[in-house]
Protein backbone atom coordinates (compact mmCIF):
# COMPACT_ATOMS: atom_id res chain seq x y z
CA UNK A 1 0.00 0.00 0.00
CA UNK A 2 1.45 3.35 -1.10
CA UNK A 3 0.81 6.73 0.50
CA UNK A 4 0.29 8.44 -2.85
CA UNK A 5 -1.14 7.19 -6.15
CA UNK A 6 -0.38 9.21 -9.31
CA UNK A 7 -2.55 9.09 -12.43
CA UNK A 8 -0.92 10.62 -15.50
CA UNK A 9 -0.54 10.59 -19.28
CA UNK A 10 2.27 8.59 -20.89
CA UNK A 11 3.26 11.72 -22.83
CA UNK A 12 4.37 13.37 -19.55
CA UNK A 13 6.43 10.54 -18.12
CA UNK A 14 9.39 12.73 -17.09
CA UNK A 15 7.17 15.27 -15.34
CA UNK A 16 5.47 12.49 -13.37
CA UNK A 17 8.76 10.83 -12.46
CA UNK A 18 10.15 14.13 -11.10
CA UNK A 19 7.08 14.62 -8.91
CA UNK A 20 7.23 11.03 -7.64
CA UNK A 21 10.91 11.36 -6.77
CA UNK A 22 10.34 14.61 -4.87
CA UNK A 23 7.52 13.08 -2.84
CA UNK A 24 9.63 10.03 -2.06
CA UNK A 25 12.41 12.34 -0.91
CA UNK A 26 9.94 13.67 1.67
CA UNK A 27 9.47 10.17 3.04
CA UNK A 28 6.25 9.25 1.20
CA UNK A 29 5.72 6.03 -0.71
CA UNK A 30 4.46 6.63 -4.26
CA UNK A 31 2.78 4.26 -6.72
CA UNK A 32 2.41 4.83 -10.45
CA UNK A 33 2.06 2.21 -13.13
CA UNK A 34 5.80 1.76 -13.66
CA UNK A 35 5.56 -0.43 -10.54
CA UNK A 36 3.39 -3.03 -12.27
CA UNK A 37 4.72 -6.58 -12.24
CA UNK A 38 4.99 -8.33 -15.61
CA UNK A 39 1.77 -10.21 -16.40
CA UNK A 40 -0.20 -8.40 -13.71
CA UNK A 41 -3.70 -7.11 -14.54
CA UNK A 42 -3.15 -3.38 -14.64
CA UNK A 43 -6.82 -2.50 -14.10
CA UNK A 44 -7.18 -4.66 -11.00
CA UNK A 45 -3.91 -3.34 -9.57
CA UNK A 46 -4.83 0.29 -10.24
CA UNK A 47 -8.24 -0.13 -8.61
CA UNK A 48 -6.59 -1.70 -5.57
CA UNK A 49 -3.97 1.05 -5.30
CA UNK A 50 -6.58 3.81 -5.49
CA UNK A 51 -8.62 2.04 -2.83
CA UNK A 52 -5.72 1.67 -0.38
CA UNK A 53 -3.73 4.88 -0.97
CA UNK A 54 -4.12 7.91 1.27
CA UNK A 55 -3.96 10.47 -1.56
CA UNK A 56 -4.50 10.18 -5.31
CA UNK A 57 -2.90 12.81 -7.53
CA UNK A 58 -4.31 13.22 -11.03
CA UNK A 59 -2.22 15.21 -13.51
CA UNK A 60 -4.48 16.70 -16.17
CA UNK A 61 -2.76 17.15 -19.53
CA UNK A 62 -4.04 17.56 -23.08
CA UNK A 63 -3.89 13.78 -23.42
CA UNK A 64 -5.22 12.76 -20.02
CA UNK A 65 -8.43 14.86 -20.29
CA UNK A 66 -9.28 12.62 -23.26
CA UNK A 67 -8.40 9.38 -21.47
CA UNK A 68 -11.30 7.31 -20.13
CA UNK A 69 -8.88 5.55 -17.79
CA UNK A 70 -7.63 8.78 -16.18
CA UNK A 71 -11.20 10.08 -15.82
CA UNK A 72 -12.22 6.79 -14.21
CA UNK A 73 -9.30 6.90 -11.78
CA UNK A 74 -10.06 10.53 -10.91
CA UNK A 75 -13.69 9.68 -10.21
CA UNK A 76 -12.76 6.85 -7.88
CA UNK A 77 -10.43 9.16 -5.97
CA UNK A 78 -13.03 11.94 -5.85
CA UNK A 79 -15.69 9.64 -4.42
CA UNK A 80 -13.20 8.41 -1.80
CA UNK A 81 -12.37 12.00 -0.78
CA UNK A 82 -8.67 11.67 -1.57
CA UNK A 83 -8.38 13.43 -4.95
CA UNK A 84 -5.67 16.07 -5.58
CA UNK A 85 -5.94 17.67 -9.03
CA UNK A 86 -3.00 19.16 -10.93
CA UNK A 87 -2.76 20.51 -14.47
CA UNK A 88 -0.09 21.43 -16.97
CA UNK A 89 0.10 25.04 -18.15
CA UNK A 90 -1.57 24.28 -21.49
CA UNK A 91 -4.72 22.97 -19.77
CA UNK A 92 -7.33 25.37 -18.41
CA UNK A 93 -9.76 24.34 -15.64
CA UNK A 94 -12.59 24.69 -18.17
CA UNK A 95 -10.93 22.02 -20.34
CA UNK A 96 -11.57 19.34 -17.70
CA UNK A 97 -14.57 16.98 -17.93
CA UNK A 98 -17.28 17.60 -15.33
CA UNK A 99 -17.42 17.40 -12.35
CA UNK A 100 -13.63 17.91 -12.14
CA UNK A 101 -13.90 21.42 -13.60
CA UNK A 102 -15.72 22.68 -10.50
CA UNK A 103 -12.83 22.28 -8.03
CA UNK A 104 -9.58 24.18 -7.55
CA UNK A 105 -6.81 22.85 -9.77
CA UNK A 106 -3.18 23.84 -9.17
CA UNK A 107 -0.40 23.83 -11.72
CA UNK A 108 1.84 20.78 -11.48
CA UNK A 109 4.82 23.08 -10.83
CA UNK A 110 3.12 24.57 -7.75
CA UNK A 111 4.80 22.38 -5.15
CA UNK A 112 3.51 24.45 -2.22
CA UNK A 113 -0.06 23.74 -3.28
CA UNK A 114 0.71 20.04 -3.66
CA UNK A 115 2.37 19.79 -0.27
CA UNK A 116 -0.48 21.77 1.28
CA UNK A 117 -3.07 19.38 -0.14
CA UNK A 118 -1.07 16.39 1.09
CA UNK A 119 -0.79 18.03 4.48
CA UNK A 120 -4.56 18.40 4.71
CA UNK A 121 -4.86 14.67 4.08
CA UNK A 122 -2.41 14.03 6.91
CA UNK A 123 0.51 12.83 4.81
CA UNK A 124 2.99 15.58 5.69
CA UNK A 125 3.96 16.25 9.27
CA UNK A 126 4.65 19.96 9.01
CA UNK A 127 1.57 21.30 7.25
CA UNK A 128 2.00 24.70 8.90
CA UNK A 129 5.00 25.55 6.73
CA UNK A 130 3.04 25.00 3.53
CA UNK A 131 0.90 27.61 1.85
CA UNK A 132 -1.98 25.89 0.06
CA UNK A 133 -4.10 28.99 -0.53
CA UNK A 134 -3.90 32.80 -0.54
CA UNK A 135 -2.36 34.51 2.48
CA UNK A 136 -4.68 36.63 4.66
CA UNK A 137 -4.76 40.31 3.76
CA UNK A 138 -3.87 41.34 7.32
CA UNK A 139 -1.75 39.23 9.69
CA UNK A 140 -2.66 38.98 13.32
CA UNK A 141 -0.16 40.48 15.77
CA UNK A 142 1.67 37.68 17.59
CA UNK A 143 1.64 39.74 20.79
CA UNK A 144 -2.09 39.21 21.04
CA UNK A 145 -2.65 39.06 24.79
CA UNK A 146 -4.24 36.21 26.73
CA UNK A 147 -6.80 38.60 28.17
CA UNK A 148 -8.10 39.68 24.77
CA UNK A 149 -8.17 36.08 23.54
CA UNK A 150 -10.18 34.96 26.56
CA UNK A 151 -12.63 37.81 26.10
CA UNK A 152 -13.19 36.81 22.48
CA UNK A 153 -13.80 33.19 23.50
CA UNK A 154 -16.48 34.31 25.97
CA UNK A 155 -18.22 36.43 23.33
CA UNK A 156 -18.09 33.56 20.84
CA UNK A 157 -19.50 31.13 23.41
CA UNK A 158 -22.34 33.51 24.23
CA UNK A 159 -23.24 33.99 20.58
CA UNK A 160 -23.12 30.24 19.97
CA UNK A 161 -25.49 29.67 22.90
CA UNK A 162 -27.98 32.26 21.59
CA UNK A 163 -27.89 30.74 18.09
CA UNK A 164 -28.36 27.21 19.45
CA UNK A 165 -31.38 28.27 21.51
CA UNK A 166 -32.85 30.03 18.49
CA UNK A 167 -32.46 26.98 16.29
CA UNK A 168 -34.02 24.77 18.95
CA UNK A 169 -37.00 27.10 19.22
CA UNK A 170 -37.50 27.02 15.43
CA UNK A 171 -37.34 23.22 15.34
CA UNK A 172 -39.91 22.93 18.13
CA UNK A 173 -42.22 25.57 16.60
CA UNK A 174 -42.26 24.08 13.10
CA UNK A 175 -42.03 20.42 13.97
CA UNK A 176 -45.44 19.71 12.51
CA UNK A 177 -44.43 21.24 9.16
CA UNK A 178 -41.11 19.39 8.84
CA UNK A 179 -42.52 15.89 8.34
CA UNK A 180 -44.75 16.74 5.33
CA UNK A 181 -41.81 18.44 3.62
CA UNK A 182 -39.71 15.26 3.73
CA UNK A 183 -42.66 13.16 2.64
CA UNK A 184 -43.18 15.38 -0.41
CA UNK A 185 -39.50 15.17 -1.30
CA UNK A 186 -39.51 11.37 -1.02
CA UNK A 187 -42.60 11.09 -3.19
CA UNK A 188 -41.07 13.36 -5.81
CA UNK A 189 -37.86 11.34 -5.80
CA UNK A 190 -39.77 8.09 -6.22
CA UNK A 191 -41.58 9.56 -9.23
CA UNK A 192 -38.28 10.61 -10.83
CA UNK A 193 -36.75 7.18 -10.15
CA UNK A 194 -39.74 5.37 -11.66
CA UNK A 195 -39.53 7.52 -14.78
CA UNK A 196 -35.81 6.85 -15.31
CA UNK A 197 -36.18 3.11 -14.67
CA UNK A 198 -39.12 2.86 -17.08
CA UNK A 199 -37.13 4.67 -19.77
CA UNK A 200 -34.19 2.33 -19.18
CA UNK A 201 -36.29 -0.78 -19.76
CA UNK A 202 -37.88 0.74 -22.87
CA UNK A 203 -34.43 1.42 -24.31
CA UNK A 204 -33.15 -2.01 -23.26
CA UNK A 205 -36.06 -3.78 -24.96
CA UNK A 206 -35.39 -1.74 -28.11
CA UNK A 207 -31.73 -2.80 -28.19
CA UNK A 208 -30.20 0.23 -26.45
CA UNK A 209 -29.81 2.18 -29.67
CA UNK A 210 -29.80 5.40 -27.66
CA UNK A 211 -27.06 5.72 -25.02
CA UNK A 212 -27.92 9.30 -23.98
CA UNK A 213 -29.55 8.05 -20.79
CA UNK A 214 -26.17 7.03 -19.36
CA UNK A 215 -23.57 9.23 -17.68
CA UNK A 216 -19.97 9.36 -18.91
CA UNK A 217 -19.00 6.65 -16.40
CA UNK A 218 -21.21 3.77 -15.27
CA UNK A 219 -20.63 1.24 -12.50
CA UNK A 220 -21.90 -1.96 -14.08
CA UNK A 221 -22.45 -5.04 -11.94
CA UNK A 222 -19.32 -6.97 -11.09
CA UNK A 223 -17.40 -5.15 -13.82
CA UNK A 224 -16.97 -1.99 -11.76
CA UNK A 225 -16.47 1.50 -13.19
CA UNK A 226 -16.71 1.61 -16.97
CA UNK A 227 -17.04 4.27 -19.64
CA UNK A 228 -20.46 4.85 -21.19
CA UNK A 229 -19.34 3.13 -24.39
CA UNK A 230 -18.10 0.04 -22.52
CA UNK A 231 -21.22 -0.20 -20.35
CA UNK A 232 -23.71 0.17 -23.20
CA UNK A 233 -21.76 -2.32 -25.33
CA UNK A 234 -21.95 -4.85 -22.51
CA UNK A 235 -25.68 -4.29 -21.96
CA UNK A 236 -26.39 -4.66 -25.69
CA UNK A 237 -25.28 -8.30 -25.45
CA UNK A 238 -28.67 -9.26 -23.99
CA UNK A 239 -30.76 -8.21 -27.03
CA UNK A 240 -28.18 -9.76 -29.37
CA UNK A 241 -28.43 -13.19 -27.66
CA UNK A 242 -32.22 -13.50 -27.95
CA UNK A 243 -34.77 -13.20 -30.71
CA UNK A 244 -36.88 -11.00 -28.47
CA UNK A 245 -36.72 -9.63 -24.94
CA UNK A 246 -39.17 -7.76 -22.79
CA UNK A 247 -37.99 -6.46 -19.41
CA UNK A 248 -40.05 -4.50 -16.93
CA UNK A 249 -40.17 -3.46 -13.29
CA UNK A 250 -42.43 -5.48 -11.01
CA UNK A 251 -45.25 -3.35 -9.70
CA UNK A 252 -44.62 -1.82 -6.29
CA UNK A 253 -41.11 -3.21 -5.99
CA UNK A 254 -39.21 0.10 -5.89
CA UNK A 255 -37.25 0.81 -2.69
CA UNK A 256 -35.25 4.03 -2.41
CA UNK A 257 -31.77 3.91 -0.89
CA UNK A 258 -29.07 6.46 -0.12
CA UNK A 259 -27.02 7.15 -3.28
CA UNK A 260 -23.40 5.99 -3.11
CA UNK A 261 -22.04 8.07 -5.98
CA UNK A 262 -24.77 10.17 -7.60
CA UNK A 263 -25.17 13.54 -5.89
CA UNK A 264 -28.67 15.08 -6.02
CA UNK A 265 -29.90 11.88 -7.65
CA UNK A 266 -31.28 8.60 -6.43
CA UNK A 267 -30.48 4.94 -5.86
CA UNK A 268 -33.31 2.43 -6.02
CA UNK A 269 -33.68 -1.33 -5.66
CA UNK A 270 -36.31 -2.94 -7.84
CA UNK A 271 -37.36 -6.41 -8.95
CA UNK A 272 -36.97 -6.90 -12.67
CA UNK A 273 -38.90 -9.37 -14.81
CA UNK A 274 -37.53 -10.33 -18.24
CA UNK A 275 -39.26 -12.46 -20.88
CA UNK A 276 -36.41 -13.95 -22.94
CA UNK A 277 -37.38 -15.59 -26.25
CA UNK A 278 -34.71 -17.76 -27.87
CA UNK A 279 -34.27 -18.60 -31.57
CA UNK A 280 -36.60 -21.60 -31.31
CA UNK A 281 -39.42 -19.37 -30.06
CA UNK A 282 -39.31 -20.60 -26.46
CA UNK A 283 -39.87 -17.85 -23.89
CA UNK A 284 -38.41 -18.00 -20.39
CA UNK A 285 -39.33 -15.46 -17.71
CA UNK A 286 -36.63 -14.50 -15.23
CA UNK A 287 -37.19 -12.41 -12.10
CA UNK A 288 -34.24 -10.90 -10.25
CA UNK A 289 -33.27 -7.89 -8.13
CA UNK A 290 -31.65 -4.87 -9.75
CA UNK A 291 -30.26 -1.67 -8.27
CA UNK A 292 -30.05 1.47 -10.38
CA UNK A 293 -28.46 4.80 -9.51
CA UNK A 294 -28.73 8.08 -11.40
CA UNK A 295 -27.54 11.64 -10.99
CA UNK A 296 -28.22 14.89 -12.89
CA UNK A 297 -26.14 16.32 -15.70
CA UNK A 298 -25.61 20.14 -16.04
CA UNK A 299 -29.05 20.38 -17.68
CA UNK A 300 -30.65 18.61 -14.69
CA UNK A 301 -31.49 15.49 -16.70
CA UNK A 302 -31.08 12.34 -14.63
CA UNK A 303 -28.41 10.08 -16.12
CA UNK A 304 -27.77 6.48 -15.08
CA UNK A 305 -24.47 6.17 -13.19
CA UNK A 306 -24.73 2.64 -11.80
CA UNK A 307 -26.43 -0.73 -12.30
CA UNK A 308 -25.99 -3.57 -9.81
CA UNK A 309 -27.35 -7.10 -9.97
CA UNK A 310 -26.30 -8.62 -6.62
CA UNK A 311 -27.52 -12.21 -6.83
CA UNK A 312 -27.00 -13.52 -10.37
CA UNK A 313 -25.72 -12.07 -13.62
CA UNK A 314 -28.53 -12.10 -16.18
CA UNK A 315 -28.17 -8.79 -17.97
CA UNK A 316 -24.41 -9.06 -18.19
CA UNK A 317 -21.78 -11.65 -17.50
CA UNK A 318 -18.67 -11.48 -15.36
CA UNK A 319 -15.41 -11.83 -17.26
CA UNK A 320 -11.72 -11.27 -16.41
CA UNK A 321 -10.74 -7.64 -16.79
CA UNK A 322 -7.88 -6.76 -19.12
Amino acid sequence: MADVFISYSKSHLKLTRNLAEELEAKGLTVWWDTDLIAGESFRDRIVQEIKTCRAAIVIWTRDSVQSDYVVSEAERARVAGKLIQLRTADVEPTDLPPPFDTSHISLVEDRKAIYGALGKLGLLRDEGTVVSGPLPLFRRDKSFTLERASRRRLVTLALATVIALGVLAIVISFRSEIVPIFRTTSAGLEERATKVITQFFEELNAGLGDSSQFAADVRLGGRGLMSKIEAVTELRKLPSLHRKIYCRMSDGSLTLRTPEFAQDGFRAKIYCECDLTDNSGTTTTRRFPLEIEAGPDPHNKLLITGLWHPEEMVLWQRRPRD
